[in-house]
């Protein structure tokens, strides 16, 4: 199921030529988080929700160009779309109820100009601790649907997702929780120096061709030339468990993943709160919302390849 809001890996920003350019990526994410508060990613199904004039009333629509979200995901027809048992029928039914019994739904979406604008809309994220709420956002335009133009062929932009906001909201829709704001709790230029000491004694363990191990010393291959066959998270994930073998042709792109998780670990053990997995630094420059977890998930029976479900446990 894809999402409207574009979260991004660092990896993600930008094409990457050289692990230098990707290093002066990670510096600049930190310098943005030392700049403002990031905020917690929370985990779960996103449920985006806008007025439908079609059915005058609260629909889900997850921004594709199918004709389920054109028209809108609405009570009546959750049925025909999704079978009863699963959790994305579940989750939908739960937060449309749960807006459509709150007296002060109406009043809300025409303050925030949704009735007006069926392209705006608003953000849940439902999980085993209830619903969330992670801003007021607008959808763009594409070939086959209306909305505003992004240059950057985005699929939405962010309207609102302050503090103030969320507690403006929260008052009218009482069930909503919204996710934590955290800082870093030193100084970003020594963040990253930990960071680049950590490069210089990071020692990989991986497998080799014939079932033994072999031994990778970061710092005397990272900033050498390496091909830039793209591999998988899936890939990388096997490897680093030792389930696969690296070849040299995949060389660069493994750095780029490992580089990533190293630097994701140090960032969200520099916060000023423990145990803190996922985290979204928000770039006002870029309007880029950059994703920060302490591990990659993947689940295996989604085509598109969400990061989901949880692999091995990987430390750093």
């Amino acid at each position: 199921m894809s999402s409207l809001i574009d979260f991004k890996h660092p990896y993600e920003i930008k094409n990457l030529n050289s692990i230098n350019e990707y290093l002066f990526v990670l510096k600049n994410i930190l310098r943005i988080a030392s700049q403002k508060k990031v905020k917690e990613k929370p985990v779960g199904l996103n449920i985006p929700v806008r007025w439908s004039n079609l059915f005058e009333d609260f629909v889900v629509d997850f921004g594709s160009n199918r004709q389920r979200d054109i028209s809108g995901i609405h009570l009546n027809n959750l049925s025909f779309h999704y079978n009863k048992t699963t959790e994305v029928f579940n989750s939908i039914a739960h937060v449309l109820n749960k807006v459509k019994n709150n007296n002060k739904s109406d009043l809300l979406f025409e303050k925030y100009n949704l009735k007006k604008n069926e392209n705006r809309f608003f953000n849940f994220v439902v999980n085993d601790q209830g619903i969330y709420l992670t801003g007021l956002y607008n959808r763009c335009q594409n070939s086959k649907r209306s909305g505003i133009y992004s240059s950057k062929n985005k699929k939405s932009v962010l309207i609102d997702n302050s503090k103030e906001f969320f507690v403006a909201i929260q008052k009218e829709l009482n069930f909503i929780k919204y996710p934590n704001d955290f800082s870093l709790s030193k100084n970003h230029s020594k963040i990253y120096l930990e960071f680049l000491e950590k490069i210089e004694t990071e020692i990989l363990t991986l497998k080799d061709n014939d079932n033994s191990e072999k031994f990778f010393n970061l710092k005397e291959i990272i900033y050498k030339e390496h091909a830039k066959d793209k591999m998988t998270i899936n890939k990388y994930c096997k490897i680093i468990n030792k389930k696969d073998v690296l070849e040299d042709n995949m060389l660069f792109w493994f750095l780029i993943y490992h580089l990533t998780l190293m630097f994701n670990n140090i960032l969200l053990k520099s916060l000023n709160s423990s145990k803190i997995n996922n985290i979204i630094v928000y770039d006002s420059v870029s309007d880029e919302f950059i994703k920060i977890v302490n591990k990659f998930n993947i689940d295996l029976f989604n085509k598109e390849k969400v990061l989901k479900a949880p692999l091995l446990p990987m430390s750093f």
